[in-house]
């Protein structure tokens, strides 16, 4: 199960961990790859979902949005393991309400009761 988009993204199955690596861009055109590979990963696999990021390049916030909703869509005890990410994707998680966790999975963070992040149009907490 490979797929390419128009030269962008590469989303590749792992066997050990399971999971999936994210090669390349992903943006508007490498979206719905990496969508059709998570979606895979969920259906096909009762353990956690090893994602490594360690050939990204780009993701746009559309994207990372993809990989919060999968996480927070896999019943417990599943979570989503994010395997060698950029730099700044923790920073963008925090942004979505999330956290990355010292075992790498992805927790929503403390202060969010949604576990999709916060609404974007909520005033902040104080």
């Amino acid at each position: 199960m490979s797929e390419r988009t128009r030269g962008t993204a590469d989303v590749l199955p792992m066997v050990h961990p399971f999971g999936l690596r994210v090669r390349g861009d992903i943006d508007r055109a490498g979206r719905p790859v990496l969508a059709r590979a998570l979606s895979w990963a969920v259906r096909l696999g009762a353990a956690d979902i090893h994602l490594d990021l360690s050939e990204l390049t780009f993701i746009d916030a559309a994207g990372l949005r993809l990989i919060v909703t999968t996480a927070a869509g896999l019943p417990p005890p599943r979570r989503l393991i994010v395997q060698h990410p950029p730099p700044v994707v923790p920073g963008l998680l925090a942004l979505l309400g999330w956290r990355l966790g010292p075992d790498q999975r992805m927790y929503p963070s403390a202060n969010c009761n949604d576990a999709h992040g916060p609404d974007p149009a909520s005033p902040p907490s104080p």
